[in-house]
């Protein structure tokens, strides 16, 4: 009788484990922003002339229209196009972090490169690089046909 109760207890245990876990999964899946939101300055080139910016987006009710518009929770993994070619690059910019005690940033908002999109012409599938991590992403199609918009408009 005890090894009943004993199973009984053990398989309750799993169920409710597993059941967290995947309820945990679905709440991480929507909470993901990869940092994005926190942006201060957004800055569009093309792949062609990386020096030449496009469109500069440093208004924060549009940086956050921007951000919206990504639809980051939509993003799945994906293997990107042997033959697909570059288009724009989204160079996102954060303020610095100031360390307590450091006097030399007082009053200074100095923005600091955190994240490069790289999207691919005609395809829905970008690039993301953030610190040392490279993501390879496959985005919805109205998401890719507004990057791919942003280089024609300007701020």
């Amino acid at each position: 009788m005890k090894k009943v109760y004993i199973g009984i207890i053990a398989a309750l245990s799993v169920s409710i484990l597993l059941f967290g876990c995947s309820s945990k999964e679905k709440e991480m899946k929507k909470d993901v922003n990869l940092g994005f939101d926190q942006a201060k300055k957004i800055e569009v080139s093309s792949t062609n002339h990386p020096d030449v910016v496009l469109n500069t987006i440093d208004k924060q009710q549009d940086i956050n229209t921007f951000i919206n518009k990504l639809k980051v929770d939509k993003w799945n993994v994906g293997e990107i196009p042997a033959d697909a070619k570059k288009e724009n690059v989204y160079k996102m910019y954060q303020e610095g972090t100031i360390k307590l005690g450091d006097s030399s940033n007082k009053g200074k908002k100095d923005l600091k490169q955190v994240a490069t999109v790289t999207t691919y012409k005609g395809i829905p599938y970008i690039d993301v690089e953030i610190k040392n991590l490279n993501l390879k992403l496959k985005v919805p199609n109205d998401v890719s046909e507004y990057l791919s918009s942003q280089s024609q408009q300007k701020h």
